[in-house]
């Protein structure tokens, strides 16, 4: 199968000895390192955006620029014509930051469920959402108040999500949907799209009416293979690490009829899509939806399964299913700005002093999602491109 990308799996599937001695090194250190179990902490070895985000605050830190938490920003100060600072909220006090430039970068609305409901399409949840649940549009409604123009307003990063007791927010659903041997429904019991395609077009299907919530249906043969959110494999046999929350997710039945009578759904619609999903599994080739006849689908494919990678038969009881949701990592909309970041008025015009970056801002992108890092890269571009324009402006001024 595909390579898992978590401690466990690195340590169960690596061939190299060496590897799996590093492995087992970082991951002693990682669990050991405990606040107010060590007197000293060791180094976490930091990968992927947790790297990121450390090399941009040891950069904070080697310029001595300060940093202040916990002080929400609750309104763009405005003097003569153009943005003069902020009015922000520090030790439970008000501080006027006066500021020739000031850089929006707060994230978007996606926790905002008034705003959900006024933009974006219906049903729609902050609860499905996997973004901070700290990103509720304070700055989208602080730049609204001073007459910033908005774009994409009913646009998000889309993503089928789940959602798990005692969590803050949403766990998305990106690879799993994808791999051999599990479907999604509605509740006629029907598929309704290529469950292999990117997440943004899934949930995009989902939207349309009849299919929230939908289901992820598989068997007992994809549970043993595969991860699936936060459930790990069963041949890992390491299902006793997990919290007994997660599997609470998880609904199972001896055959498939009784797995769609637990669940809500239709029974002879859940048995004839099965069937007939079994058939093209057989064949190796998707009537319906053509899953697995292009390489985005491959990617995620088993390559141990023919004649298609990306369909296996869901035929070995017992049978589970997962309630899926339309959520998102972040709504797209927001100010709109121009190609030097500065937020533009109603009148297309740019409100002096003021860029917005990030999730605050329209995408560039629009109503697409090219790849992987299509929110991190425009944010740290027109954060740069903004910082250099004030700082021109500054320089001219």
């Amino acid at each position: 199968m595909m390579g898992y990308t978590n401690i466990e799996g690195a340590i169960l599937h690596s061939k190299s000895p060496v590897w799996f001695k590093l492995v087992l090194k970082l991951a002693f250190e990682y669990f050991a390192d405990i606040p107010g179990r060590l007197k000293s902490r060791k180094s976490r070895r930091l990968t992927m955006g947790n790297a990121l985000i450390g090399r941009l605050r040891r950069s904070l830190m080697d310029k001595n620029v300060p940093l202040w938490l916990n002080s929400p920003a609750k309104k763009i100060l405005v003097e003569n014509g153009k943005v003069s600072g902020a009015l922000i909220e520090r030790n439970n006090q008000l501080v006027k930051v006066n500021a020739k430039a000031t850089i929006l970068g707060s994230g978007g609305f996606e926790h905002n469920q008034a705003l959900r409901e006024k933009y974006l399409p219906k049903p729609t949840n902050a609860n499905w959402s996997s973004a901070s649940p700290a990103n509720t549009g304070d700055m989208l409604l602080a730049g609204l108040e001073i007459g910033a123009a908005t774009h994409l307003m009913d646009e998000a990063w889309w993503g089928p999500s789940i959602t798990l007791p005692g969590e803050d927010r949403s766990r998305q659903l990106f690879t799993e949907r994808s791999m051999p041997g599990s479907i999604m429904v509605n509740r006629a019991g029907k598929r309704f799209f290529n469950e292999s395609v990117a997440y943004t077009t899934a949930v995009q299907a989902m939207q349309k009416e009849g299919n929230t919530p939908a289901y992820v249906i598989f068997d007992s043969r994809y549970k043993r293979e595969y991860p699936f959110g936060p459930l790990l494999p069963d041949t890992m046999h390491l299902n006793w690490m997990q919290p007994p929350r997660f599997k609470q997710i998880l609904t199972k039945a001896r055959d498939i009829e009784e797995l769609a009578s637990t669940i809500g759904i239709d029974k002879s619609g859940l048995r004839k899509t099965v069937d007939r999903f079994n058939q093209f599994a057989a064949n190796g080739k998707d009537e319906d939806f053509h899953r697995g006849e292009n390489a985005y689908d491959l990617l995620y494919g088993d390559v141990r399964i023919s004649p298609n990678p990306c369909l296996a038969p869901i035929e070995e009881g017992p049978f589970y299913a997962m309630e899926v949701y339309p959520g998102d990592i972040g709504t797209k909309g927001g100010l709109l700005t121009n190609d030097k970041a500065q937020v533009l008025n109603t009148e297309a015009a740019p409100i002096t002093g003021l860029y917005a970056i990030g999730n605050t801002a329209a995408s560039v992108t629009g109503r697409y999602y090219p790849g992987a890092g299509a929110t991190l890269g425009p944010a740290m571009t027109f954060g740069f491109v903004a910082a250099e324009h004030a700082a021109s402006e500054m320089s001219e001024s």
